[in-house]
């Protein structure tokens, strides 16, 4: 349970730094493990790569900015 909650606090992190660089080694600190574990962790549990998921909410950012 104590993994979910650290990682949950990731997303947060790059929820709130969508519009800036994301810092990989920072939120592998929020987790609790390596870079390069986090970045495997999450891909098995999103089932989406994490580069990927940070480009697509980006995006979806970017969609919600555009003038209607």
């Amino acid at each position: 349970m104590k993994w979910i909650n650290h990682l949950n606090k990731s997303i947060n992190y790059t929820e709130a730094h969508l519009t800036d660089e994301i810092d990989l080694e920072k939120l592998s600190q929020l987790a609790c493990c390596s870079t390069f574990h986090f970045q495997r962790m999450f891909s098995y549990i999103a089932e989406i790569l994490l580069s990927e998921y940070i480009r697509r909410r980006r995006m979806s950012r970017a969609a919600f900015d555009l003038p209607k």
